[in-house]
């Protein structure tokens, strides 16, 4: 079977088991996973005969991908922010949305003189933290619950950035007893009904890091605002993730806990992604 043939018949097939988004796109990066071949070899080389090992391994990726299994799984990686993370089943699977959390904060850390202090709580793969000190040259700590999350962090840190970053095992903000100029977080957000709804894409995801709890999802962002008035600097802000149905009930939380300038910001669909706020000065 040739490149060209290999990939007509996936892409049919994968429109078939109803994964209809990228279905081209998939093949192709199934191809180069195996072969090697970027898009404008598969193109140049398109009446190649695949060899019986490669065919072989093309089958067994296809049949996991028929699975519904993300296609960041399989490839082990998916780029954030411009640059490539591994992923596994240990984490979230980094998603464009999220970069609407990293344009809010390096908006605000632009009027900073000094650079901030930054800790990404449930950092999952690292992406949040490990962009923003890239991005900001801060030094930033990153805290997960799940000690394999924390492991690929470590990874991505390990091969991304030069310096070294501080990484605490724990529940949001317990592993610490310093204060931060920024607290930012996706944390677990979705209600349990809503996990049951998703995608079965997204059903392959690791479930601590999407169910929130409680019946609105929103316990844990309830504790990590909590526990923010405690572990925030003078002027420092609090840059939270959570889905647009929620977005105007963590905005009057955070008003309610003595945050001013609390905004919400959309996302590149146009829906509320980003809750965030200053916490305001006291006399004492």
């Amino acid at each position: 079977m040739t490149i060209q043939a290999w990939k007509v018949e996936t892409a049919a097939l994968l429109k078939g088991a109803g994964l209809e988004g990228t279905p081209d796109l998939d093949a192709r990066l199934l191809l180069q996973q195996v072969t090697g071949f970027d898009q404008a070899k598969q193109i140049l080389f398109f009446d190649k005969v695949l060899t019986d090992a490669q065919l072989d391994s093309l089958t067994s990726l296809r049949k996991v991908r028929l699975s519904h299994k993300p296609m960041a799984y399989i490839l082990g990686r998916r780029e954030f922010y411009g640059r490539d993370f591994q992923v596994d089943e240990r984490v979230l699977i980094p998603r464009s949305d999220t970069e609407t959390l990293i344009e809010a904060v390096l908006a605000f850390a632009k009027n900073k003189t000094d650079t901030p202090s930054i800790i990404d709580v449930c950092t999952g793969s690292g992406c949040i933290g490990i962009t923003l000190a890239l991005e900001l040259g801060s030094a930033v700590t990153l805290t997960d619950l799940s000690e394999g999350a924390l492991a690929v962090a470590r990874e991505n840190a390990r091969r991304l950035v030069s310096r070294p970053l501080t990484f605490l095992h724990g529940d949001l903000l317990s592993p610490t007893d310093k204060k931060y100029d920024i607290i930012v977080s996706n944390p677990p957000y979705l209600t349990a009904s809503w996990c049951d709804e998703v995608a079965f894409e997204v059903q392959w995801e690791p479930r601590l890091a999407l169910e929130g709890f409680s019946l609105d999802g929103l316990e844990l962002i309830r504790a990590l605002v909590a526990q923010s008035l405690d572990h925030l600097a003078a002027g420092g802000a609090l840059f939270l993730e959570c889905d647009y149905r929620q977005a105007e009930t963590v905005k009057q939380l955070l008003v309610s806990s003595r945050f001013t300038n609390v905004r919400i910001e959309k996302d590149l669909a146009g829906r509320e992604r980003v809750v965030w706020g200053v916490l305001a000065c006291t006399n004492s």
